[in-house]
C-alpha cells in the first residue's frame, strides 16, 4: 500500500495504490490504483476503501464465497502452469475444462463451498438430458471430482459443511443397464485376417500385430526394429504414439512391458523386415491411423467381407484377450503381455471369454437318467 505525491500541470496530486497477495496461493494478486486525487486527507480515506474492498476480493478468491465457475478458471492456469503435482498435457486440461463448462453450466454461478449431493445429482441429469451416456457421465463425475478436490486441497474451497468429497462422489448413475461390447468372434477373426491377406489389404500386418499382440494402437504405431528380440522371440513396448500431441511417450500405464512373438507373428516380423528394414518404424504409418481413423478403415472392410460390426481400433486388443483366455491361458499372464494393471478393467474380459464361470456347474446331478426312468410305469397319466 502506498500513497504518493506527484504534480499534474503544476498542481500538487495524489496516487493511492494497494495490492495484495494470496496466502494459500502465492500466484493470486489483486491490485488498484488512483490517481489525481486532489488532497492527502481523500487519498488516506480511499486508501481504507480500497484496502477493505480487496481484501473482500482476494478472500473471495481464496475460498470464502468462489463460484463454481472461478474454481475452474484458477484449476485450469494452475493445470497449465504444471502446478498441480501431477503434469497434465493441455488436451486433456481442454478436455476437463470444456466438460465441466458444457456440463456443469448450471453449477458456474454457485457458491462451490455450498454444492451438495443434491446438486451433484441434478447436475448429472442435466447431463443426461443432454445426451450424456454412462461412459460421458462417468468422465464428467472424474472431472468434478478432480476439480473439486484440488479446490478443497488448495483451501479454496471451505467451509463447516465439506467434507473434502465432491458434490457427485459415490453417486450411482440410473441407467445401470451394462451392453456388451462387440467383439469378433474366432472364426470371425480367422476369416477377417484370411480375406485381408488374400486381398493384399495394406492393413492386414497392423491388423496381425494388434490381434497377435494386444497392444494398443499408439504402441504398435511407435513400434521400432530395436524394440524386437529375435534371440528371446519378445517385444519390448516401452513407447506409445499419442496421436494429439503428435509425440511419443510412455504406455499408458507408464511402465514398459514384453509380448511374446508366436510362430505366426514370427513369419509377419520376417516379411516386414524384407520391405521395412530401412524405415524407423516396424509398422507402416498411414495417415488414416496418425489422424485416429483407425476404426474407420477396420469397419469398412469389415462390411466389405459381410461382418457388419460396431467396432473400433481397439477391439483387436479386447479380441486378442478373450480368444486367449478362452484357449486357458492364465488371466496373469495375458495381463502382463496386454499392459493391463489394473484387475477391476480387466474383468471384462474374463466375462466374456466365459472362463470365470466355466465348468461351475458340472458338479450338478438334478436331472434323472435314461437308465433312471427306464422300465417306470408312471403312476399318474
Amino acid at each position: 500500500m502506498a500513497i504518493i505525491e506527484y504534480e499534474k500541470n503544476g498542481k500538487k496530486v495524489f496516487k493511492v495504490y494497494v495490492q495484495f497477495r494470496g496466502k494459500t496461493i502465492r500466484s493470486l494478486r489483486v491490485q488498484k490504483v488512483l490517481y489525481n486525487i486532489e488532497s492527502m486527507a481523500v487519498a488516506r480515506r480511499e486508501e481504507r476503501r480500497l484496502i477493505k474492498e480487496l481484501a473482500e476480493k482476494l478472500a473471495k478468491l481464496e475460498g470464502k464465497g468462489l463460484l463454481w465457475s472461478e474454481v475452474l478458471f484458477l484449476w485450469e492456469n494452475e493445470a497449465y502452469c504444471d502446478h498441480l503435482g501431477k503434469k497434465f498435457n493441455r488436451f486433456t486440461i481442454k478436455d476437463h475444462v470444456n466438460r465441466l463448462q458444457r456440463y456443469t453450466s448450471p453449477w458456474l454461478e454457485l457458491i462451490a463451498s455450498d454444492l451438495n449431493k443434491a446438486d451433484g445429482r441434478r447436475v448429472l441429469y442435466y447431463a443426461e438430458s443432454l445426451g450424456a451416456k454412462s461412459g460421458l457421465l462417468n468422465k464428467i463425475k472424474s472431472s468434478i471430482n478432480l476439480v473439486y478436490g484440488w479446490g478443497v486441497e488448495e483451501g479454496l474451497i471451505m467451509g463447516s459443511n465439506i467434507s473434502g468429497k465432491s458434490p457427485v462422489y459415490g453417486l450411482g448413475l440410473d441407467n445401470k443397464e451394462e451392453k456388451i461390447k462387440p467383439i469378433l468372434t474366432l472364426d470371425e477373426v480367422r476369416r477377417f485376417l484370411f480375406e485381408a491377406k488374400i486381398q493384399n489389404h495394406p492393413w492386414y500386418q497392423i491388423w496381425a500385430f494388434a490381434v497377435l499382440t494386444g497392444m494398443r494402437s499408439g504402441e504398435l504405431m511407435a513400434l521400432e526394429w530395436g524394440d524386437i528380440d529375435d534371440n528371446i522371440g519378445i517385444i519390448r513396448v516401452t513407447k506409445s504414439f499419442n496421436k494429439r500431441l503428435k509425440s511419443t511417450k510412455c504406455p499408458k500405464n507408464g511402465t514398459w512391458r514384453n509380448a511374446d512373438i508366436n510362430s505366426q507373428l514370427k513369419e509377419i516380423i520376417i516379411e516386414l523386415k524384407r520391405t521395412r528394414m530401412n524405415e524407423s518404424t516396424v509398422l507402416p504409418t498411414f495417415s488414416e491411423w496418425k489422424n485416429g481413423q483407425g476404426g474407420t478403415v477396420l469397419r469398412m472392410f469389415l462390411k466389405k467381407i459381410g461382418i457388419d460390426k460396431d467396432v473400433v481400433f481397439h477391439t483387436l486388443r479386447a479380441c486378442f484377450a478373450t480368444h486367449l483366455l478362452s484357449t486357458g491361458v492364465e488371466p496373469l499372464k495375458v495381463m502382463r503381455m496386454g499392459g493391463w494393471s489394473d484387475l477391476k478393467t480387466f474383468q471384462i474380459y474374463l466375462r466374456m471369454s466365459g472362463v470365470d464361470v466355466r465348468g461351475v456347474a458340472e458338479t450338478l446331478d438334478f436331472l434323472p437318467s435314461e437308465t433312471d426312468t427306464k422300465n417306470v410305469i408312471p403312476l399318474f397319466l
